[in-house]
């Protein structure tokens, strides 16, 4: 067994392909991790009672509005306290969420032109600008200039917020008459402080866990890295397999027969060579994640390798198993891409699946990946089991993978 083992290594090592995926996925998965972008999640803010303060008008509004949110962005150009009380209480409506942007430079024009841009690109239910003269005219109760609605969505929840508007510009027209215009902010800061305070808890479901903005953004990352490093994995168990379907065609296996290796123990060598591909790669994803700064990962390093290491164990396997039950070097090839792509996209890597059929939900918990994915959730939120579901996760794969291809070896001995 130790001279098959031997053997196979020095022929993948002699391999530029090997070599390729060895060193360029965990390269580039480095790169993905590293990166600084935000509004990669499908953002759930900490309760719905709080204003979004946006950095830019350009920033996407669409991330924020999980669970059918009616979203309402809002391009601040007063930046009063009347302006500031408006926005409070369309937000502790509870029926909005309001995403602010404070534009103080910007005129009703120039939201007309951002709505061009907004109304194609984003997603919200309405959008709100507010101008400089907000106040004066709120005190009238008469707007024209000073608040424009645009409406980007046919959602009857717009007649909504039409009427929350009205309400709050009717509560400050009756205040600056009671107390005058300059006094009017002050006033009904004063009369909400008399009103009873609301707590809001946030409890997460059976199956959910409660992540920042921020850790759905590391979620985002982890997953195109794990794609990165599937697709290593992947292929690395295919030049594993591209040895056993050499050597049967070559006759090298039947000769091994003649010795007293039995086919399970001639698998499990190769199936040890799978493994050596997921030890390689993982040392090069430890050297390359020196250069990533832990708070960025949202994870220890020390996680992070071991489901690198346990993923590539899963995947190695899977692509060895492929590779002996097609017998064809081509159709090895083709299958491992299948398996990377079609795994990938179903386990919710690239992009999340909470909104999808049931039958996609349930063909997504048979993706190694989706496991892997849940398992970065429950280390994020310091969940202790996370590392009993990633060992039984992995030896149930194996298990299968072990059989199936231990069987398959002795299919395709006896067709010969």
């Amino acid at each position: 067994m130790r001279a098959i083992i031997k053997t196979t290594c020095k022929i993948m090592f002699r391999n530029p392909g090997f070599w390729f995926f060895l060193l360029i996925t965990p390269v580039l998965s480095t790169v993905v991790l590293r990166l600084q972008q935000t509004n990669l999640g499908a953002y759930e803010v900490t309760s719905i009672y709080e204003k979004v303060e946006l950095d830019s008008e350009s920033d996407k509004v669409a991330y924020y509005g999980g669970k059918g949110k009616y979203v309402v962005k809002v391009y601040d150009a007063a930046g009063t306290e009347l302006s500031e009380y408006l926005l409070d209480k369309l937000t502790g409506s509870g029926a909005f969420l309001v995403c602010r942007v404070k534009v103080p430079q910007m005129t009703k024009a120039d939201a007309d032109d951002r709505m061009k841009v907004d109304g194609y690109d984003d997603r919200m239910g309405a959008a709100l600008y507010l101008g400089k003269s907000f106040d004066e005219e709120a005190v009238t109760g008469s707007m024209s200039d000073g608040m424009v609605v645009y409406t980007l969505s046919e959602d009857e929840r717009k007649a909504l917020l039409d009427n929350e508007l009205h309400m709050i510009i009717g509560q400050i027209k009756t205040a600056a008459a009671a107390v005058g215009s300059a006094n009017a902010a002050s006033y009904l800061t004063e009369v909400n402080r008399m009103l009873p305070e609301m707590k809001v808890v946030s409890l997460a479901g059976k199956n959910a866990r409660n992540l920042t903005n921020e850790q759905l953004d590391q979620k985002a990352l982890m997953g195109y890295a794990f794609a990165i490093l599937t697709l290593g994995f992947v292929f690395g168990g295919i030049f594993v397999a591209h040895t056993v379907i050499s050597e049967q065609k070559d006759m090298v296996f039947t000769r091994i027969r003649l010795t007293d290796i039995s086919s399970k123990g001639y698998y499990t060598a190769k199936f040890l060579c799978g493994g050596v591909v997921s030890v390689l790669l993982t040392i090069v994803m430890g050297v390359c994640s020196l250069m990533i700064d832990t708070g960025r990962l949202g994870i220890n390093r020390f996680s992070l390798l071991a489901m690198v290491f346990l993923l590539g164990l899963i995947f190695s396997s899977i692509s060895l198993l492929f590779g002996i039950l097609l017998g064809n070097i081509f159709s090895a090839n083709v299958a491992a891409f299948t398996l990377w792509s079609m795994s990938s996209l179903l386990s919710g890597l690239y992009f999340p699946l909470d909104s999808s059929a049931k039958a996609v939900k349930t063909i997504s918990y048979m993706m190694p990946q989706k496991w892997f994915l849940d398992a970065t959730e429950m280390l994020m939120v310091r969940d202790n089991k996370v590392y009993f579901v990633l060992i039984c996760v992995t030896i149930a794969y194996m298990v299968i993978t072990f059989s199936l291809g231990s069987v398959g070896i002795r299919f395709r001995n006896s067709d010969e």
